[in-house]
């Protein structure tokens, strides 16, 4: 870093043809700038300065590095302003992860509502179940369906995800209604299994007492729109965010049981590194997502 003051102290000597004037640019003394230029000349061991009392010149060793510094100063300028416009207007390359299928169903009909707010950004949306790590991916922003988002990340709560147990009217009139929640053990239950076995459903019953009840059934899958295909065809009971079935439970295809019964919601987080100054693409789209527009 010093070699590199020196260098730019030596361009504006060269430029303002003189110490003093050089001096008074950078905004130190005369002594100063001599001395930076003494420390480059000791450093490459090469004169790059003729001096006179009255003038001074370059050398041809002077007149090489001042073309390099003045290369090295150009790409600096350079560099500052896009960051400077990287920092302040919203542009470029956004990367984005999302669960497959809230991507598809919240957060894919927002994107186009961003884009056309925000024309000079490109948006790279990846749907997956699986947690991308930010850094080796150079994801820029992670949605995550979690309770407990990961320690040593940036984790902005979005919205909350209540659940709904429900069955279709055909499996219902078959196997009878489910009254109270421990009647969950005799039912087909459908239930969610990927990195981790997701069939020990908690429920809050209209006493306040916490129950967790290991369920069983003929199918486990690590597809929520899997699993409500199957409640759809009848096969079972299933607990899937309210999101997702809501347009079925409306026109009756789904019925839901134990109402009463409250699951624990899922809270949806928007993740980032743990950088101080985010670009503004990336903050631009925190604002954009943050005022409730998922909830």
């Amino acid at each position: 870093m010093e070699r590199l003051i020196n260098m730019a102290s030596f361009a504006e000597v060269v430029e303002a043809g003189g110490f003093s004037a050089a001096a008074d640019r950078l905004g130190c003394s005369r002594a100063v700038v001599s001395k930076r230029i003494s420390a480059l000349e000791k450093d490459f061991g090469l004169t790059l300065l003729h001096r006179t009392t009255r003038r001074q010149s370059l050398t041809e060793a002077g007149e090489a590095l001042y073309a390099y510094c003045r290369r090295v100063l150009d790409e600096m300028n350079s560099a500052e302003a896009h960051l400077q416009e990287l920092s302040s207007t919203p542009r470029g390359t956004l990367r984005i992860t999302a669960p497959h299928s809230w991507g598809n169903r919240v957060l894919g009909p927002q994107i186009g509502r961003f884009l056309l707010r925000y024309p000079e950004i490109r948006v790279e949306l990846q749907l997956s179940d699986q947690l991308a790590d930010l850094a080796a991916s150079a994801v820029d922003i992670a949605i995550r369906l979690t309770n407990t988002p990961a320690p040593g990340l940036v984790a902005r709560h979005l919205a909350e995800l209540p659940y709904v147990i429900c069955a279709a009217p055909a499996y219902l009139k078959t196997h009878g209604i489910p009254l109270q929640a421990q009647e969950l053990a005799r039912h087909n239950c459908i239930f969610y299994a990927g990195e981790v076995r997701l069939n020990n459903w908690q429920l809050r019953t209209p006493q306040g007492e916490l129950l967790a009840l290991e369920v069983a059934g003929s199918l486990a899958v690590n597809s929520v729109e899997v699993m409500r295909s199957a409640a759809l065809e009848g096969l079972g009971i299933v607990a899937l965010s309210r999101y997702l079935v809501d347009a079925e439970l409306q026109r009756g295809e789904l019925i839901e049981v134990l109402a009463d019964c409250q699951m624990p919601p899922r809270q949806i987080h928007l993740v980032t590194l743990p950088d101080r100054l985010l670009p503004a693409k990336t903050r631009a789209f925190i604002d954009f997502l943050l005022p409730g527009r998922l909830a």
